[in-house]
């Protein structure tokens, strides 16, 4: 059975061209000397920060918008797309789209609501994305690292485990809704702290204001929230909470190591060393949400012990995807050390992910190309972990699955296959699913260093 060949690196990474580069680091070291940026737009008008822009786009794919545009329609037209819409934006006369609302189904029943813009406006979000980023990353915190450069998600976790050792009490947060309540005066307040373009500030004020639109359904105004599925949702999203969260918490615990925040996007995880100094921040962080005009979920949001001499079931914690947990010494069963693993929930999303992928009308070709990408894109993530036995028990269920496919596809017919040609189907099946080795310390040595507290 022909397995396809993965992405190589270059095809997976884009390198920006030298004009966009020159004028990123430009941007960047007017932030740096304190200059707040009067004139971003002449930037955004680049056709060459467009045509990056509109590369990345197309690399990531997606859904069209309310337009109908495709991103097949303009793949190897990318510089006269790009050009076109630097000459829209030159005679003003670019105006943001309404979005296009869909939802998808989360795991505790409930519907996200993801706003689709049209291939334009994403575009153009890009852009925007391009230039901001390289003036708040030299503000923001080196606790936050949701949806920014050279930062990612595995990294937060094994911090977060890793500080646990001598930050005991955890407080675990979930914010009701966050997208949705982003208030849009409050945003464009935040963002005039650094921007002063009018031009800019107006077409981020178009982009939130800009309506959505469901299907059979006319369209509806925006009051609040930024909508989730637009490149300039996350960087709003972490400008809003690192002046309204970070800052805050900063002012309080800049000095103070004892009491830690660790934020990726809207979620965050707060550890102290003692129960008193978490109550005091947990009482801290209400009055900091409901000055942003937010809310925590009472439900999600709760104090972990994580000390040895109180450990019991709850002395654990999910998050990002990860389960943090304390697990005794071989040695010495009453000693604990912490580690982290796939949290039930993650192992439960990649089986649901896999049955919905293994359909029994699929040719059994396709269905291997599919089990193969989902398994390594679900390891290569929780690979940095000490998740070396559940790599193999989720093995164990792909192999139940896969017989549960051609159970369904070949026994159920009048002329069912026999066993033997199907043991020999499943064994093909399985040929690539293997456990990728575990990397549980991939923070060291001068890694480490790099996360220190401090701005960027």
């Amino acid at each position: 059975m022909a397995i396809p060949k993965t992405k190589t690196r270059s095809e997976k990474h884009m390198s920006l061209s030298p004009q966009t580069s020159r004028i990123r680091a430009r941007v960047a070291q007017m932030s740096k000397d304190g200059r707040k940026h009067w004139d971003l737009f002449r930037y955004l008008l680049d056709p060459f920060v467009l045509f990056d822009a509109t590369r990345l786009v197309v690399r990531n794919g997606g859904a069209p918008g309310l337009d109908g545009q495709t991103i097949e329609s303009i793949k190897g037209k990318e510089w006269d797309f790009a050009q076109g819409l630097s000459s829209e934006l030159r005679a003003s006369a670019y105006r943001p789209g309404a979005v296009r609302r869909a939802f998808i189904p989360k795991s505790d029943g409930d519907k996200r609501p993801l706003g689709i813009p049209d291939l334009r406006d994403r575009v153009i979000q890009r852009a925007m994305v391009l230039l901001m980023e390289c003036i708040y990353e030299q503000r923001f915190h080196e606790f936050s690292y949701g949806f920014r450069p050279k930062r990612k998600a595995v990294d937060c976790v094994a911090l977060v485990a890793k500080t646990v050792y001598t930050h005991r009490h955890v407080l675990e947060a979930d914010i009701t809704k966050f997208f949705d309540r982003v208030s849009h005066k409050k945003i464009l307040k935040l963002l005039e702290r650094e921007i002063v373009d009018p031009r800019i500030l107006r077409l981020v004020s178009g982009f939130l204001k800009s309506g959505f639109q469901e299907p059979g359904k006319p369209w509806q105004p925006s009051i609040e929230g930024t909508p989730q599925g637009g490149p300039l949702s996350p960087c709003l999203a972490n400008i809003y909470l690192h002046y309204l969260l970070d800052e805050k918490f900063n002012e309080v615990y800049a000095r103070n190591k004892r009491v830690r925040l660790f934020r990726y996007a809207d979620d965050f995880i707060i550890v102290a060393a003692t129960e008193s100094e978490l109550k005091t921040a947990r009482r801290l962080l209400n009055g900091w949400m409901t000055d942003a005009g937010l809310t925590l979920k009472p439900e999600k949001t709760r104090e972990i012990d994580m000390s040895n001499h109180r450990r019991s079931f709850d002395s654990k914690f999910d998050f990002l995807g990860f389960k943090i947990h304390l697990r005794s010494y071989k040695d010495n069963p009453k000693r604990f050390w912490v580690a982290r693993q796939p949290s039930e929930k993650s192992r439960r999303g990649l089986r649901l992910a896999l049955r919905e992928r293994m359909q029994a009308h699929l040719h059994p070709q396709i269905v291997a190309e599919r089990m193969l990408a989902t398994w390594r894109g679900w390891c290569n993530y929780f690979r940095y972990s000490n998740a070396n036995r559940v790599f193999y028990r989720e093995c164990d269920s792909i192999r139940k699955l896969a017989w549960r496919y051609l159970r369904r596809k070949f026994r159920r017919t009048r002329c069912p296959v026999q066993w033997s040609r199907l043991k020999m189907l499943h064994d093909e099946l399985m040929t690539r699913i293997r456990p990728i080795q575990v990397i549980p310390e991939h923070l060291s040595g001068d890694r480490q260093q790099s996360f220190a507290f401090g701005r960027a």
